[in-house]
């Protein structure tokens, strides 16, 4: 699967790794796959967090982890109030 974020496209997988995002920056190759991985094991909240946390991360490669991991719990505490499930 690919998603297109501001930044570029980025292939999706599912792995081990709970969750990744890697993408290129000015000391690597250009043409380096951006992409994210995140973990099948991966349910409910925790999984709607990690999403949404490896999303920021694309959107905004330079942002602090500090600040992507307080967005991306904050963001996915309102979604699940809202009700957002997976089916």
């Amino acid at each position: 699967m690919v998603h297109n974020f501001s930044t570029g496209k980025y292939r999706i997988y599912r792995d081990e790794i709970e969750g990744l995002c890697t993408f290129p920056d000015s000391d690597c190759n250009e043409k380096a796959e951006r992409s994210i991985t995140i973990s099948p094991k991966l349910k409910g909240r925790r999984k709607l967090d990690v999403i949404i946390h490896e999303s920021l991360h694309a959107e905004d490669p330079n942002a602090t982890e500090e600040w992507v991991d307080t967005a991306a719990t904050n963001i996915a505490g309102l979604l699940w109030r809202f009700g957002f499930r997976e089916k």
